[in-house]
């Protein structure tokens, strides 16, 4: 791997590109138009996709985000305000926790799971552009683009297997909700749990809202394992990869642009926990003190798993950078010994003015090109994690804000003098 790194005479056409730019190849073009590359996706695909597909209930290019949240809206929350309503449950003091008064929901069905939607319109173009750039950047050279191709095919067939999707439905719809400590009779009652038991949107609530809204969770965790799955496998491709690309990333830098979209996901599980905090903190009587760790946690968590794929490409990049600090080593070597021989200690003096050559000028620029320790290993940066960080944060700042006390500060009285006679 690092073809670059291993031979420094491979021409400039061959070298990676940051953008994608068009490519003097017709064949490339060609290719890459007619395989796997020009079409891969990594939502676009699987036994319910096909299954609302072939109904009419999707159609093809995810076109109709707005829709379908409307649709799982009205299936997950809407039942729930209906039957929380004709139970008188949904607001008044009959309960600790009506329904209009649950921050877990709004957090559920009202944030997360439209995010949760609407991050294959954000996620999967992005990928498409990426997928695309290795081809179109050169940094899958031509005898490995059947390869990379299939490559592709392997992962969309993953993305396509019936078999991960079923478990995944199995795993969201069996019921959990008689091990859960939420769904026991405590001290708090709720809209969904009374003395008597479950109440009739709770029972909704347990079978079908929750469990849809677990399973689009867990689909959307098989794709990210398959996406980091496919940055494996390219890793092992021989790759045109340079060690003195500017992004410092040996060209594969534009992966952290793509990391970056999968924040909405965070984002959206972290809608989901805030509601829960929420609720401690305002029907429960919990202190923020008491929550301030799994908030750390969460966020920390979020940041590690948002990380986790780029470092697929470790291996590879750190290959690049050992091959290429030696051999920009060793031409380190021969352009400072002949420019000690020909300035320093010339054995035959060359009547050639010091004061403007541009020799010192390349000495100076080697010595830029020879930074390899500005070379990572991963294609991570620091704007990458805050932006991953912030999006996992986002919605605990108004948990935070509900759960700092406000302290009145009480001036000290100034009493007026006392005249004497």
């Amino acid at each position: 791997m690092g073809a670059p790194a291993t031979d420094p005479q491979l021409p400039d056409s061959n070298r990676p590109r940051l953008y994608p730019t068009p490519v003097s190849k017709a064949e490339r073009s060609a290719d890459v138009a007619n395989s796997s590359i020009g079409n891969f996706s990594i939502v676009l695909g699987g036994p319910v996709y096909d299954l609302l597909v072939r109904f009419g209930l999707l159609r093809f290019g995810l076109p109709n985000t707005l829709a379908r949240i409307t649709a799982l809206v009205a299936l997950t929350w809407v039942p729930l305000l209906l039957l929380s309503i004709k139970d008188s449950l949904a607001f008044g003091h009959r309960v600790t926790i009506p329904l209009l008064a649950d921050f877990s929901m709004y957090g559920r069905f009202l944030l997360g799971l439209p995010l949760l939607v609407l991050a294959e319109a954000v996620i999967d173009p992005a990928i498409r552009r990426t997928v695309a750039e290795f081809a179109y950047a050169g940094i899958v050279p031509d005898t490995n683009l059947a390869s990379f191709d299939k490559i592709l095919v392997r992962t969309q067939r993953l993305r396509d297997s019936a078999i991960p999707e079923l478990l995944l439905m199995g795993l969201a719809f069996f019921p959990v909700f008689l091990f859960q400590h939420e769904w026991r009779i405590g001290a708090v009652s709720s809209w969904h749990t009374t003395a008597r038991g479950l109440t009739a949107a709770g029972w909704w609530y347990a079978v079908i809202s929750a469990s849809l809204l677990r399973f689009i969770t867990y689909r959307w965790a098989f794709r990210y394992f398959v996406w980091s799955a496919l940055l494996w496998q390219i890793g092992r491709l021989h790759l045109n990869l340079t060690p003195t690309h500017p992004d410092h990333s040996a060209g594969v830098g534009f992966l952290s642009l793509t990391q970056r979209r999968f924040g909405i996901l965070f984002c959206a599980l972290g809608c989901a926990f805030a509601g829960r905090v929420a609720n401690g903190l305002v029907f429960e009587g919990s202190s923020l003190a008491s929550f301030k760790l799994l908030m750390v946690g969460f966020v920390v968590l979020s940041l590690i798993v948002g990380l986790l794929p780029l470092t697929m490409m470790a291996p590879t990049l750190a290959k690049v950078r050992r091959a290429g600090l030696l051999e920009y080593g060793r031409l380190s070597n021969r352009y400072t010994e002949l420019f000690d021989r020909k300035w320093v200690h010339p054995v035959n003096p060359v009547p050639e003015p010091l004061l403007g050559t541009g020799d010192i000028q390349s000495l100076a620029d080697l010595g830029t090109s020879f930074a390899m320790d500005a070379m990572k290993i991963a294609p991570i940066n620091k704007r990458l994690i805050l932006q991953l960080a912030a999006q996992a944060a986002t919605p605990l700042i108004p948990v935070v804000i509900l759960g700092t006390p406000t302290t009145k500060r009480h001036l000290p009285s100034i009493r007026p003098p006392v005249l004497c006679a």
